[in-house]
């Protein structure tokens, strides 16, 4: 049961992610993409269609949740998720956004040269970093916290074999 629990936390801390990413893009315009990062790789890769960006951000997230328990355990806190949480912001920062054409760090990628209208537009490098890291840290916050608070972790046995 621990570990189901674990994966809706994550799945919960995915669509608080996913929510204000959509606030971003579609309510304030705030946002330097046009797709979310999971989209738009997929999109990168020719296989953005119905449900499969969804499946792999909230997969993802509920994995590293799952993660995060694997990892720490009964010591998994806020600070723990969001360790985790930075973690994954520099391998997106590193691997996956350069795959998706965007570059290291929002620098140097082909999404800068598109229409502001294109999927795979980049637009401010620096909303596109600070954005990124505000999410994932929002993400590890709610994993880090909630995990612990919902997870009964039991506490290792005082028992006496005399």
């Amino acid at each position: 049961m621990k570990w189901l629990k674990s994966i809706l936390v994550g799945v919960l801390g995915s669509l608080v992610m996913f929510l204000l990413i959509m606030l971003g893009i579609h309510g304030t315009g705030i946002a330097p993409f046009n797709l979310p990062p999971s989209a738009a790789f997929l999109e990168q890769l020719g296989l953005n269609a119905g449900p499969l960006p969804l499946l792999i951000h909230f997969g993802y997230g509920a994995t590293w949740s799952v993660m995060l328990v694997v990892l720490y355990g009964s010591d998994t806190g806020v600070r723990q998720g969001i360790y985790l949480a930075t973690g994954l912001w520099l391998f997106m920062m590193l691997v996956y956004s350069p795959l998706i054409g965007w570059g290291v760090f929002g620098v140097g990628g082909s999404g800068h040269d598109l229409a502001a209208s294109s999927p795979l537009y980049l637009g401010s490098t620096v909303k596109y970093v600070v954005a990124t890291l505000l999410l994932h840290l929002i993400y590890g916050a709610v994993i880090g916290g909630l995990n612990p608070a919902w997870i009964q972790f039991e506490e290792p046995s005082t028992r006496s074999t005399a």
